[in-house]
C-alpha cells in the first residue's frame, strides 16, 4: 500500500483548541496504528521544548491519494480550526529500510 505524508498547518494561537481536540485526533492515529498503516506521527513545535505548535506530520499508508484526502477531510484538528489546512503528498520510505513486505 502506498505511503503518504500529511502535513497539518496550525493556525496562530492553536494551543487551547489543540488541547481540547487532541483526544479525538490521537484516537484516529491509534486506529491507523492498530491497522498497521501508521509509520510515524507527531506535532511540530515552533521551537523545541515549546508548547506552541506549528502543525503536525503523519506518514501513513492509504490506498490512494483520494483515500488519504478522505481521511484528512474527517480530521478533528481541521474541523475544529486547529489546522488552517493540510498538505498531502506521496511519500517513498528510503530509510530506515521498511521491514514490512508490503512496502
Amino acid at each position: 500500500m502506498p505511503l503518504f505524508v500529511i502535513i497539518g498547518h496550525d493556525v496562530t494561537d492553536s494551543t487551547a483548541q489543540r488541547k481540547i481536540t487532541r483526544p479525538e485526533h490521537v484516537a484516529r492515529l491509534k486506529a491507523l496504528q492498530e491497522q498497521g498503516r501508521l509509520v510515524i506521527a507527531g506535532p511540530t513545535p515552533i521551537e523545541h521544548n515549546d508548547a506552541n505548535m506549528s502543525g503536525s506530520v503523519v506518514i501513513a499508508e492509504f490506498d490512494s491519494l483520494e483515500a488519504a484526502q478522505t481521511w484528512c477531510n474527517d480530521e478533528p484538528y481541521l474541523r475544529d480550526g486547529v489546522y488552517s489546512h493540510v498538505e498531502i503528498k506521496p511519500f517513498i520510505q528510503a530509510l530506515p529500510t521498511p521491514t514490512n513486505n508490503n512496502k
